[in-house]
């Protein structure tokens, strides 16, 4: 019964409609979706060239230790082998370390508007859930700081963070690790990292090697384009990696996604174009919805926070109804905003006029 009644209380992570869901409820043609965060570039050509080859061994497990992948990660990172996780999606990845380092009634900091499968992991763990604040939506590290007690076990930080799409300086992250116990992991986790300048992300080989209890986590489904093979990566010390393998089921990392990973990460060209089409449509969507009075926080991601000053559902439906998919916030108590990801140009103009058009119907 106790499993139960924790099972209930978990927090419902409910994902971006599908396309195919809104055109078998309401009959649209062409509808278009900018509610999960995808690259719409969609993936690299190489990808696409492994995945047509890679298809014909699928009768075989995969390899188990993501050998060639590893070997691809740590050529761009600059760590070992045994310093690597792959994982299922880093959704994955984060269940891993919660069975690995959480305990009942331990002590999990997070951020008050933090990815919400940081809660629902630690709820799994039984653990007590800690929030820190986020002024202006942005990650307080002297608040985390000032929140750390004999308990904490693990710290979350997304950065850029997510629904919000803020960011914190990776000094500031510095600064908390360096201001408390080496037993406390802290989970820095960079699935929009590459959306930032290099610069401005960690440095896994130069802070694995100075924080043991530092974790970086990653995945391939934001600008790589392969969210729907679900394949991330985690980096740590080899020790506390070590100890995240051991919940890890075997074979949890499909063949297609490892073959695809591999491509994807030699793909400068791809790379560079999706940066570029997320960095023209943010300034377009930015420049576009504050026109309308609307308010948009900082973001450093490829999606937009926007806060409509009141409760947002209506607007996410009459969008529905149009054809235009977003993504409703009140599983993250943020019921008066929507979370748009920045598309292809046409859809981004598509947005705009419909955002338009149903403001004015509700208004």
């Amino acid at each position: 019964m106790k499993t139960a009644n924790r099972i209930s209380g978990l927090p419902k992570y409910v994902g971006g409609k599908p396309i195919d869901e809104l055109q078998r409820e309401l009959g649209i043609d062409k509808p278009i979706k900018l509610a999960s965060n995808e690259n719409p570039n969609g993936p690299s050509p190489k990808s696409l060239e492994v995945l047509s080859k890679s298809i014909l061994d699928v009768a075989l497990y995969p390899d188990g230790d993501s050998y060639h992948l590893k070997r691809k990660i740590c050529d761009k990172e600059n760590v070992l082998p045994d310093q690597i996780i792959i994982g299922n999606g880093s959704n994955e990845i984060l269940e891993l370390i919660s069975h690995a380092f959480i305990e009942k009634d331990d002590e999990v900091i997070m951020g008050e508007y933090c990815f919400i499968v940081y809660p629902i992991v630690a709820t799994l763990s039984e653990a007590k859930i800690i929030r820190s604040q986020m002024p202006n939506m942005t990650h307080d590290i002297q608040n985390i700081i000032d929140l750390v007690t004999n308990k904490t076990k693990v710290i979350f930080i997304a950065n850029p963070n997510n629904p919000t799409g803020t960011k914190v300086p990776k000094a500031s992250i510095y600064d908390l690790l360096d201001s408390i116990s080496s037993n406390i992991l802290v989970v820095v986790d960079e699935a929009y990292c590459e959306y930032l300048v290099e610069n401005q992300r960690m440095n896994a080989s130069k802070d694995l090697a100075k924080w043991k209890n530092l974790v970086i986590v990653k995945t391939f489904s934001k600008i790589y384009g392969l969210a729907g093979l679900r394949i991330g990566f985690a980096m740590g010390d080899n020790e506390v990696v070590d100890k995240i393998q051991k919940p890890r089921e075997p074979f949890n990392v499909n063949s297609l996604a490892q073959s695809a990973a591999v491509a994807a990460m030699d793909d400068k060209e791809h790379l560079e174009k999706s940066f570029q089409l997320n960095n023209s449509g943010m300034l377009f969507m930015k420049t576009e919805i504050v026109k309308m009075g609307l308010k948009i926080y900082p973001s450093h991601a490829n999606f937009i926070l926007v806060d409509f000053g009141c409760a947002a559902r209506n607007i996410y439906e009459e969008l529905l109804k149009i054809g235009i998919i977003v993504r409703p916030l009140e599983n993250y108590n943020l019921p008066n905003c929507l979370r748009i990801t920045i598309g292809t140009q046409v859809e981004n103009e598509r947005f705009i006029i419909g955002l338009k058009e149903v403001l004015g119907v509700l208004r």
